[in-house]
């Protein structure tokens, strides 16, 4: 069994990850706040983790991160915590000899666009996007061949309970009744269940893939498709309304940013072949999952 340290247990991929497979690895965790977690360190400055922790570890997952935040406005906050601290983690990681660091980084360093594989350039337009990009190029320069490193580039993460982000907002807000603007809107959108995401975490540690690797479902699908599934998995009606076409394009013009979001496409490009990950479970289980949750609160 290999040994693996988990920073940033309370997070909530983490959690999954540890739940799933905290039989299958020897597994610690170190959190900011008591997750309830085995052989769990609590450690509210994540910087002051002693090199020891490190020691006769094979493996060591960085789940500790800022992530978009509006209520955090200042870039260095997010430097701290996305590039200066997974720094510091390797740098002890590969003092005790640690063999692979593995970073939860993500698909906004490449920035507004509507395709993304692991050659597409990266450009990211927030600071989020940014810190996790540096961190990623600082990582890779500590690679050499006794300290491997990978960065996960995961699309948007849904299922699993309250998975928090977009979808959940788009899932609450169908459920609550409001018409949802998405009728005849032909987008496609890449996503990834967590469950897929912790199963992907489990080849790249299993298999020491090292450098970018982006993980999806492998199954695109449109935002009126995902609110037409939140209707099936439910007794409240859900609203489908169209559009015209014209206020649209009206939209897309002086609200290029926000209409993208919402209406725009972005097909992702799933790295992992075949041969190391076939991701078994659809969209639909995870918009279920999240319904479920919601109408149990």
């Amino acid at each position: 069994m290999k040994n693996i340290l988990i920073i940033g247990g309370d997070s909530f991929i983490a959690s999954k990850f540890y739940e799933t497979h905290k039989n299958d690895f020897n597994i610690s965790v170190i959190s900011r706040i008591d997750s309830g977690k085995v052989s769990e360190l609590i450690a509210e400055d994540l910087f002051s983790i002693d090199s020891s922790c490190f020691s006769c570890i094979d493996t060591v997952i960085n789940f500790a991160a800022i992530v978009h935040r509006p209520d955090i406005k200042e870039k260095s906050i997010y430097d701290r915590i996305n590039f200066e601290l997974p720094l510091s983690l390797a740098h002890k990681a590969k003092e005790k000899g640690v063999k692979h660091f593995i970073q939860l980084s993500t698909i906004a360093v490449y920035g507004n666009v509507d395709f993304i594989s692991s050659s597409s350039p990266e450009n990211p337009v927030n600071f989020y996007g940014e810190s996790k990009l540096k961190a990623d190029h600082g990582l890779e320069k500590m690679q050499d061949s006794d300290f491997i490193v990978s960065s996960i580039r995961p699309p948007m993460v849904y299922g699993g309970g309250l998975a928090p982000g977009n979808m959940l907002k788009l899932i609450n807000a169908s459920l609550k009744g409001i018409p949802m603007p998405f009728g005849g809107v032909n987008n496609k959108r890449d996503f990834i269940n967590v469950a897929n995401l912790v199963e992907a975490l489990n080849t790249v540690v299993l298999n020491t893939i090292s450098g970018v690797v982006i993980p999806t479902d492998k199954q695109s699908i449109s935002t009126e498709e995902i609110v037409k599934l939140v209707g099936t998995n439910t007794n409240k009606k859900v609203r489908v309304i169209s559009i015209p076409k014209f206020c649209l394009r009206i939209a897309s013009k002086l609200f290029s940013a926000i209409y993208n979001k919402v209406y725009g496409s972005l097909l992702v490009e799933c790295s992992l072949c075949d041969q190391y990950y076939k991701p078994k479970f659809k969209i639909e289980n995870g918009i279920k999952d999240m319904v479920d949750a919601i109408q149990k609160q």
